[in-house]
Formats: structure tokens, C-alpha cells, sequence
């Protein structure tokens, strides 16, 4: 270990992709607690630590260490990595593999997030020894990752989660919610589920790791799973829009290839319920909590 590097202060914390959506919560979670860290981002900002993971160049870390950190930046949009898989492999196992061995070398504690996309969704509640089958070209990058954490002896959990939401709507959720307080359908698979998470739990899941300097490989999910029309019609309740106005359907291999369509999306995730006391919660009760911060009916008129 080069010398600067001994005698730098040491922070609490990186985070690695702190404009990501997990990223944000480790943030504002670490915020809360008094803890001092940095994040990078590959877009310029204030304050974040320069980083692209497509070509790491790590200047900006010179003199600087730290206690643990939390490697958030990926590409997550799987048909972007289906499209170009040699591309976002770059980013999601060769520039995150050399970020990790450079702070594995100063001493840092890491924790990997990797995905439930490794798995093939065909198998109910598969535990962290079950085999592994990716059905897709992100869920093969994160698996390949994790073998060679392994292979290398890097001092990292790899916390594989589940479909992970906001307190806020984004992403299809948001879709629906926008529909709905315009008045108009919501259309939302029949036969595609999903193992919701909160944002803040997997952010307090990912700190505890860290600290306790675990090893190793982690599922967090919720308990079971539910259909994506179920969480639509659950989202419009709690909201106060017109149930009839949410409508299930299958979705179409041109919609939704099966390559990105898991039967079973829960993991089992006693180990960790067990070794860090988390709880783990029906599907139902993580999304009853977080569409009670969505804005209701009354809230959100038609624009």
C-alpha cells in the first residue's frame, strides 16, 4: 500500500453510484446517523468523487480511504445490456471489478450489490447455496462478478435484493400513478410478479453488512410475491383512484421477452433475518407502507 494512502483520514464511507436510486437512501440514511462519507457519480457534480466505471480512472481518490464501501453503480437497464452485453459488461464486471480490487488494497470493506437476475426465476424461494441459472445477459454480469469476488478473496458481502422501490413513484409505478389521476387505464401484467423492497430497508440492510464486515453472499427480499396487476390495483387503492380503472392482462413476448419474466421473483432471506435481525415482510405489507407517501387522489389532480 503506497504511503499517501496509510497515512490518509480515514471516512466512514463510499458509495459507488450515489445518484442511484440506492444510492440516494445510503446517502441520506448515512446522513441521518452522523456518519461522514463520499459518493462518485460519472456525471459532473458538487461535491461527488469523479468516476466512470465504462474507464475508472482513479485520481481523485489519491490521499483519500475508507472504512467501507457500498458498490451501487451499474448498468440496470436489462435490455440495455441485452442490446450491447460487451458494452455494459465493461461497466458491470471489469470497471467494477477494478474499483473494487483498488479499494480492497487500501483496506476498505466492501459490499456488492448484486441481483435476484441471477437466478431463473423458475424455482420458488431459492436460498443463497441455491444453483444459479440467469436467464439474461445483467443477471450472467452479476454472476460472473460474484465469482470472481470469490475467486479473488475480496473482502466483500454480496447482498443479492429484489425488486427495490422508492417512497416515491418512479418507474412503471409512477406510469401507473400518472394514469390513474388522469382518469385513465392502467394496464399491468397479469402474469409477470415481483418481490418488493423499500429503498430505505435495503439501504439499512447494505450498512449493517458493512459493519459487521460480513462475507459472503446475502438475499434480501419480501416474504412472497405478487402480480404486478395486484400492485397496481393495491396502489389505487391506498391512493383513493377507481379500482376499475386498473386492468391485468398478460403481457406478450414483444411486450415483456421471458428472458426478463421470473415466475417466482422472492428469495429466501432467513440468513439475514437470522444473523442481522432484519425483519422480512409480505409482499403486501412493503408496498402498503410505501404507497401511503404516494399522493392520493385528492392530492394529485389531473394536470
Amino acid at each position: 500500500m503506497a504511503q499517501a494512502d496509510r497515512t490518509a483520514a480515514v471516512l466512514d464511507a463510499l458509495i459507488v453510484g450515489g445518484d442511484s436510486l440506492i444510492g440516494r437512501y445510503l446517502g441520506s440514511t448515512l446522513s441521518r446517523a452522523g456518519r461522514p462519507f463520499r459518493a462518485t457519480s460519472r456525471r459532473p457534480q458538487a461535491g461527488a468523487l469523479p468516476l466512470d466505471l465504462a474507464a475508472p480512472d482513479f485520481a481523485a481518490f489519491d490521499g483519500l480511504a475508507f472504512g467501507c464501501a457500498y458498490i451501487c453503480a451499474a448498468v440496470t437497464d436489462l435490455r440495455a445490456c441485452e442490446r450491447d452485453p460487451a458494452a455494459a459488461a465493461r461497466v458491470n464486471v471489469e470497471g467494477t471489478l477494478d474499483v473494487m480490487r483498488m479499494l480492497a488494497a487500501r483496506g476498505t470493506e466492501l459490499v456488492f450489490l448484486s441481483s435476484s437476475q441471477v437466478f431463473d426465476g423458475e424455482t420458488p424461494l431459492p436460498d443463497e447455496d441455491a444453483p444459479c441459472r440467469p436467464k439474461n445477459a445483467y443477471g450472467r454480469q452479476k454472476l460472473t462478478l460474484e465469482a470472481a469476488i470469490a475467486r479473488e478473496g475480496l473482502p466483500a458481502a454480496v447482498l443479492r435484493p429484489t425488486k427495490v422501490l422508492a417512497a416515491e413513484p418512479v418507474g412503471m409505478f409512477r406510469l401507473w400513478h400518472e394514469k390513474l389521476r388522469q382518469g385513465e387505464p392502467a394496464v399491468a401484467a397479469s402474469d409477470m410478479t415481483l418481490a418488493p423492497l423499500a429503498a430505505e430497508e435495503m439501504a439499512r440492510a447494505a450498512i449493517a453488512l458493512g459493519d459487521r464486515r460480513c462475507r459472503g453472499i446475502w438475499h434480501l427480499s419480501s416474504a412472497d410475491e405478487l402480480s404486478y396487476a395486484e400492485a397496481a390495483a393495491l396502489m389505487a387503492e391506498a391512493c383513493g383512484f377507481p379500482p376499475g380503472l386498473v386492468r391485468g392482462e398478460p403481457v406478450t413476448e414483444a411486450q415483456v421477452p421471458a428472458i426478463y419474466r421470473h415466475r417466482y421473483s422472492a428469495l429466501e432471506a432467513r440468513k439475514i433475518a437470522h444473523e442481522l435481525g432484519l425483519q422480512i415482510r409480505p409482499a403486501r405489507a412493503v408496498l402498503a407502507e410505501l404507497f401511503a407517501g404516494f399522493p392520493a387522489a385528492a392530492e394529485a389532480p389531473p394536470r
